[in-house]
This record gives C-alpha cells, structure tokens and sequence, in this order.
C-alpha cells in the first residue's frame, strides 16, 4: 500500500464498516509507523481490497482488514489473507484480531483460514457490541502447524 492508494482503500473502509470506521487521518497516520504493515489487493489494476496490521515482538494484530463489497463472496478476501500470512509466516509467531460476534461471515472466514476464538471482549466496539478475540499459530513447532 502507498498513500497514493488512500482514496480507494478509505472508501472501502466507509462502505465496510457502519461503525468505528477509519479517518482518513488514521490511514495517513499509519504511514509513519515502523511497525505497521499495509497490504492492498488489486483486480485488474483496481484496489479491492486492504489489510493493515501491527508487528510487535513478533506478534501481529489486524488493525483494520475489509475487501469491497462488490467483490465479497468470490474467496478473494480468503485468498489476500492468507498471502498475507504466508509472507509473514517467518516473521511472527502468531497473529490476533477483533472480529464483531454478530459478523457470522468473517468468523466463518477467519475460522476456515486456521484461527481459534481466544476471548470475548464486552462492549468494545462504539456502539456496544462485544468482539471475539481471534488468534493463529503460525510458526511450525517440531515440524507441525
């Protein structure tokens, strides 16, 4: 991701969230930080789709993660996320995120990419609804995953 990808990854962002969607002051702000990591999936030279996350001492956290809605449903979203972790499979020794408990898909996704539900956490989001806090492995430990 660059900044000049911005304007469209921000615009997927206020089409994908009803809440607690970014400003795009907090897109630009992440730019300046060393330990995150912005991916972007392109179709047909077009930004589809986005994935920022954080690396710290070898622990990633998505921060933020949607696909645009005109293209939800093909595996696509499936298929960014795990390149995504494929390249940092070396890196980091697991990965977290937030999901909504009412986003039954992105469970559903997030549960067939390898993750487990750790925790719920209450009221974390704005507008009151609890998260799922979801975790994967992801370095080999004696030659299994």
């Amino acid at each position: 991701m660059s900044e000049d990808d911005l304007p469209h990854v921000y615009r997927i962002n206020r089409e994908s969230f009803t809440t607690d969607a970014w400003l795009l002051e907090a897109f630009k702000r992440e730019f300046g930080l060393p330990y995150s990591y912005k991916y972007v999936l392109e179709k047909e030279n077009k930004i589809i789709g986005y994935l920022i996350l954080w690396i710290i001492d070898k622990e990633a956290t998505v921060m933020t993660f949607a696909i645009d809605k005109a293209y939800r449903g093909m595996g696509l979203g499936k298929y960014f996320f795990k390149e995504v972790m494929e390249r940092l499979n070396n890196s980091i020794d697991r990965i977290l995120l937030d999901v909504r408990k009412s986003n039954i898909k992105a469970i559903k996704l997030y549960k067939s990419l390898g993750f487990k539900i750790l925790g719920e956490r209450k009221k974390f989001y704005s507008d009151g609804e609890d998260a799922l806090l979801m975790g994967k492995e992801m370095k080999c430990v004696e030659g299994k995953r």
